[in-house]
């Protein structure tokens, strides 16, 4: 029989997003799940965000709210960290929801795994298109997840879709100051997780905004995906040989698709000089555009060849 007396710790950063709160919120408070800590953490917000953080707080007693000076994405979710006194862990971000099953159909499985997965709605104000990397359920080992993550093929590095057993984060937390900040930390949770456990069904809505700081096309932001996927692969140099390879075609895919599609100014070229003058160097080694011929699509190798050959020019 199931066991269903594990508290969850709801972890939701708040930062300037009143709009879309009450929704995310209302969305947790409704769970079938009804053992759960909600812990908000207004991050320093300037509009109403932390008033109706406190608002929600005296509507449902689970509610926890923190207040706390802006540090970003990372430094709320570290501040929920802390606070929590759950068995496990769910971080939603304020502008996506999820469905009114999500904890009670993924805790089924806690007894079997560290982390359960599942997939995710890509969700606008008009339409609602399911992910579903998993066409079903099965458990893996964390080694076995981890060769999942790096094919890119059942796995993203997406936090939210993930339920984590709280000692998981005992000694890691995320990267303050950094965005792409789930690609930086998710191979590590695998690496201390010892089973993980996959649904196909998608319960979690990740709402898509045009403003938010991943979705805007930036040479900045390209540069600090590339530099995520760089930390991965050092953090993962003494696994799979074969890991390294295939972290070497991602990066070099991601920063042409950069150089190609990103318009930037004279003085961001000023700017990231180093930057740049450290990728092309990167981009034109053998070892590089052998991982690519091997592992990239064939569009995202023309993608790198066109990148090469403006670096070049």
């Amino acid at each position: 029989m199931e066991d269903f007396s594990k508290k969850v710790s709801v972890v939701v950063p708040v930062y300037n997003c009143e709009e879309y709160l009450d929704r995310c919120v209302q969305s947790i408070v409704d769970q079938t799940y009804c053992r759960l800590e909600i812990i908000l953490v207004d991050d320093g917000s300037e509009d109403r965000g932390g008033e109706k953080c406190d608002e929600w707080k005296h509507r449902d007693a689970r509610i926890k709210v923190i207040h706390r000076e802006n540090g970003g994405l990372s430094a709320a979710r570290n501040s929920g960290i802390e606070a929590s006194t759950g068995d496990y862990l769910l971080f939603v971000d304020s502008d996506d929801w999820i469905h009114r099953d999500m904890v009670l159909s993924m805790i089924a499985y806690s007894d079997r795994a560290d982390i359960v997965c599942c997939g995710m709605f890509r969700a606008t104000d008009t339409d609602r298109i399911p992910i579903k990397w998993f066409t079903e359920a099965g458990a893996y080992s964390g080694e076995e997840a981890m060769d999942l993550l790096i094919n890119r093929r059942e796995f993203t590095s997406h936090i939210p879709k993930n339920i984590f057993a709280r000692e998981l984060f005992n000694t890691i937390r995320f990267p303050e100051g950094k965005i792409y900040e789930d690609i930086r930390i998710f191979h590590k949770v695998l690496m201390l997780a010892e089973q993980v456990y996959i649904i196909p069904e998608s319960y979690y809505f990740y709402y898509v905004r045009e403003d938010s700081i991943t979705n805007t096309v930036a040479l900045k932001n390209r540069l600090e995906w590339y530099y995520a996927l760089q930390e991965r692969a050092k953090d993962l140099e003494h696994k799979k040989a074969q890991y390294q390879e295939k972290l070497k075609a991602q990066r070099a895919v991601v920063i042409a698709l950069a150089i190609v599609q990103v318009s930037y100014t004279d003085e961001e070229k000023v700017i990231y000089t180093r930057d740049l003058r450290e990728i092309r160097h990167f981009l034109k080694a053998k070892g590089t555009h052998r991982a690519v011929w091997k592992y990239a699509t064939r569009v995202q190798y023309i993608y790198y060849c066109e990148d090469l050959f403006l670096f070049c020019k």
